[in-house]
């Protein structure tokens, strides 16, 4: 698939060999053409009276020379002093390797690190679709998920039972006691009850209630015995006791089976009415916050930050270390449907798109001067032979092609003078 996301190979100094021997054979070619041409000037004027033709070569070549010389000058006044004279305005880079650093950075930065260039980038790449058909192949998504487990194991071995602490003691904590979280619980709490979303809670626990009635009768019985008057017979206390508890299964059993039975309607306006009093100045609210604020402030409440803190790095490093634990195919299975999407959700593409178009353009606005300027910096570190070395290790296999063109075009201004003088009274 042409989408397909495919890793890119990073360039690196690594190669620094064969780039090295690829500058030295292209400069080999340039001082080859310029020795060809210091030989056929010899030639000429040595053994020819420079008449006709041979004019016309002994002036291209003499032409050559001089242009191969120029642009050798040209060329090598970029790195250091030619022939190691001190010649001003040569040796540029060593000398100005910080100015064209920061000048480096900001043309990056002004050209390429903007809110428009990067958007217009992301969208053109479609990051979502290739990232999702990548994601399609099974190998990928236990690959993702592998790597992702990694990453957890990796930030879990690095949190600190002493950094839990500190955070929960100096930031968490103190930031609780501090803020009201009455009018927040009873915000909660409200929109709880308007939604129903209690029901299932509600119906759980009356559930439960239902069949530990059924299950254990003699509690009531028992209840009933230690109340029971003296002058009340055993048996008549026997009776009551089995039918209080026909009675409240019963009552129970009604209240699980209807939805609308007055006393899941009693218990929903008895919770709106403690959600409105924890969200006015009310006793209730005041009581809740004494109550909260003192469980907070007990040392113990620290003491179980830890532990759950504990409990859940262990239950989560288990599952974690462990190839065959639910959680690497749970995040396969997850990444699989998310890559579904991405794949062939048209509009979801253009969304997350749009969203990581946007949110990396603003990032490059406001921070580009910044990324950019570590261009700068490190060159501003560099040794300026050192910088030197590796910009003309770079780039000077190019350059030498300039020594070359300036040789062959010298060859043909030579001719194209000497034509002109020959056509001159």
């Amino acid at each position: 698939m042409a989408d397909t996301l495919q890793p890119t190979p990073v360039p690196t100094l690594g190669d620094e060999a064969e780039r090295r021997a690829a500058l030295r054979r292209m400069r080999a070619v340039a001082l080859g053409l310029l020795v060809l041409a210091a030989l056929v000037f010899l030639a000429t004027h040595l053994f020819t009276d420079l008449t006709g033709v041979w004019g016309f070569v002994g002036r291209a070549s003499e032409a050559a020379m001089i242009g191969a010389i120029a642009d050798w000058f040209a060329v090598t006044a970029l790195f250091r002093h030619p022939l190691r004279l001190p010649i001003p305005h040569t040796a540029i880079i060593p000398r100005r390797k910080d100015a064209l650093g920061e000048s480096l950075s900001t043309f990056v930065a002004e050209n390429f690190l903007r809110a428009d260039v990067v958007e217009d980038k992301i969208r053109r790449t479609r990051v979502t679709a290739r990232a999702g058909a990548w994601l399609s192949e099974t190998k990928n998504q236990e690959y993702a998920a592998d790597r992702i487990a990694a990453g957890l194991g990796y930030a879990l071995d690095r949190i600190e039972d002493r950094d839990v602490m500190d955070l929960a003691t100096g930031v968490i904590v103190p930031k609780l006691i501090e803020a009201e979280k009455s009018p927040v619980l009873g915000d909660l709490l409200g929109d709880l009850v308007q939604d129903g979303s209690h029901h299932g809670v509600v119906d759980l626990i009356i559930g439960e209630a239902h069949t530990w009635l059924s299950l254990n009768p003699r509690v009531i019985e028992e209840m009933v015995e230690s109340r029971r008057p003296s002058w009340v017979p055993h048996w008549l206390g026997d009776q009551l006791a089995g039918r209080l508890h026909r009675e409240v299964l019963r009552w129970v059993a009604e209240v699980r089976d209807d939805p609308r039975h007055q006393a899941r309607i009693a218990l929903d306006a008895w919770l709106l009415r403690l959600a409105e009093d924890l969200q006015q100045d009310t006793p209730t609210r005041l009581k809740l916050e004494e109550l909260l604020g003192t469980l907070l402030s007990r040392p113990e409440t620290e003491q179980a930050i830890l532990a759950l803190w504990q409990s859940f790095r262990r239950s989560l490093r288990r599952a974690v270390d462990d190839p065959g634990s639910a959680l690497r195919p749970r995040l396969a299975a997850i990444i699989g449907d998310l890559a579904q999407k991405m794949s062939a959700d048209e509009d979801f593409q253009a969304r997350a798109d749009d969203r990581l178009a946007r949110t990396l353009g603003d990032l490059a606005q406001s921070f580009g001067p910044e990324l950019a300027s570590v261009i700068g910096e490190t060159i501003a570190r560099w040794d300026a032979r050192e910088a030197s070395r590796r910009i003309e290790l770079f780039v000077g296999k190019d350059l030498q092609y300039i020594r070359i063109n300036g040789t062959v075009i010298g060859a043909l201004v030579g001719l194209a003078i000497h034509a002109v003088t020959l056509l001159l009274p």
